[in-house]
């Protein structure tokens, strides 16, 4: 009988954690509740934090090469049909705060830097309220990448909005717009124009826009037969929409199954019925009958995803001071794991302020801040008997989209 294993968690570690559970045999099934961290995302696709291979980079004066793809994570992202990861070089992307900066891989959607020189690229305008062209081609083009690759960032005008409203709905709601054919020619037309207008230009830079179930881009460059792509921006992007997209089309091809719950309690490992080995039990909110599973793997997410919260001792209080101080953060769910920062167990805090976030919170060189670092103790990815955490639930991990698919692959491997 095959081995059944609960990912608790669709992100990237869930998904990369299901998809490896699936291709060693076992049944498997995801269940969550909702939106979590790679939803999130803003689809650069990084192994280790930007901010250190940025730093690395000036030390030694020149480009780092880029690291290594496991042919298992390799093999993942050509499944999940979303990703560009080179096999060699770094990628670059224009953030709509003004920064180029390098990520080991895009999603297909965003505009790469990387493979341009000494050419220009168009900004076309749009009365958005988060999309300043003209603020956002002066600030990139005077990013040191740009000047050493002799870059520079054009505004133009050019009618990229079709419709009134879309100077005010959402970026998610205008990419839902792209996946339309018809629209997706109207735009290649305009932005057409706004080549020929120009005298031409080696690539364009454009707003988070360009497609919501999948990237658009590729189908825009080619129609035009320059690069076409999206500016990178932080939480809320259309790319967290492609990659749920994406996500459920693997599942489904995988034939893992899907549930929709939120997991209360994930109790310890049990003899199954008539002693068929260890089972552990899964409750689900609204639901009477529990589940059970060979192996859970919670691939819940840290902070940002909700699957740690901050729980200071005096949050319950009232009037009265806390009865006894407590470890600041708590897991979402109820599990008999430990929490910890990556360096040790989480200390109590007796303070009534409870910790110093101002001192701990935020990374100091290279060493993470709390808010980064804390999360489920492992012995690598194994957390108690029969479970098993994933990507950013576990304590001191990178929080990034390639280190997540590392250690989601290692537990569905391990499950």
């Amino acid at each position: 009988m095959a081995r059944s294993v609960l990912v608790i968690g669709a992100g990237v570690a869930g998904l990369a954690a299901a998809w490896s559970a699936r291709r060693r045999g076992a049944s498997v099934a995801v269940i969550s509740a909702g939106v979590g961290e790679t939803a999130l995302a803003g689809g650069a696709v990084d192994d280790v934090p930007w901010e250190q291979v940025e730093r690395a980079a000036r030390l030694l004066g020149g480009d780092l090469p880029a690291g290594d793809l496991a042919p298992a994570a390799r093999q993942l992202a050509t499944e999940l049909g979303l990703w560009d990861v080179p096999q060699a070089a770094a990628a670059r992307l224009a953030t709509v705060a003004g920064r180029i900066r390098p990520a080991r891989g895009r999603d297909r959607a965003l505009l790469d830097l990387a493979p341009l020189r000494r050419t220009r690229v168009l900004v076309p305008r749009a009365p958005r309220a988060a999309w300043d062209a003209d603020a956002l081609a002066e600030a990139l083009t005077d990013e040191p990448f740009a000047r050493a690759r002799g870059l520079r960032f054009l505004p133009v005008d050019a009618p990229v909005l079709r419709f009134d409203d879309e100077r005010r709905i959402a970026d998610g709601d205008l990419a839902a717009r792209h996946d339309d054919p018809a629209r997706l020619h109207w735009l290649a037309e305009r932005l057409r124009g706004a080549l020929e207008g120009a005298g031409g230009a080696g690539a364009i830079l454009l707003g988070p826009w360009l497609g919501a179930r999948a990237p658009r881009a590729e189908a825009l460059s080619a129609r035009l037969g320059v690069p076409v792509g999206e500016a990178l921006i932080g939480a809320g992007s259309p790319a967290g929409l492609r990659f749920e997209a994406a996500r459920d089309a693997l599942l489904d091809a995988i034939g893992a199954a899907r549930r929709h719950g939120r997991v209360r309690a994930v109790g310890e490992a049990q003899v199954g019925p008539g002693g068929a080995g260890e089972r552990v039990v899964v409750h689900v909110e609204g639901e009477d009958v529990p589940l059970a599973a060979d192996v859970v793997i919670l691939a819940i997410g840290g902070l940002a995803g909700g699957g740690i919260t901050y729980a200071p001792p005096e949050r319950g209080a009232g009037t009265d001071l806390p009865a006894r101080g407590g470890a600041p953060f708590a897991l979402s769910l109820a599990a008999p794991v430990a929490l910890g920062d990556g360096r040790g167990p989480l200390g109590v805090v007796s303070s009534m302020q409870g910790p110093e976030l101002d001192v701990t919170a935020w990374p100091r060189g290279e060493r993470p801040g709390a808010l980064e670092a804390v999360g489920i103790r492992c012995a690598g990815v194994r957390a108690a008997p029969g479970i098993l955490a994933a990507g950013a639930a576990i304590a001191g991990r990178a929080r990034t989209v390639l280190d997540a698919v590392t250690t989601g692959l290692r537990a569905g491997d391990e499950a």
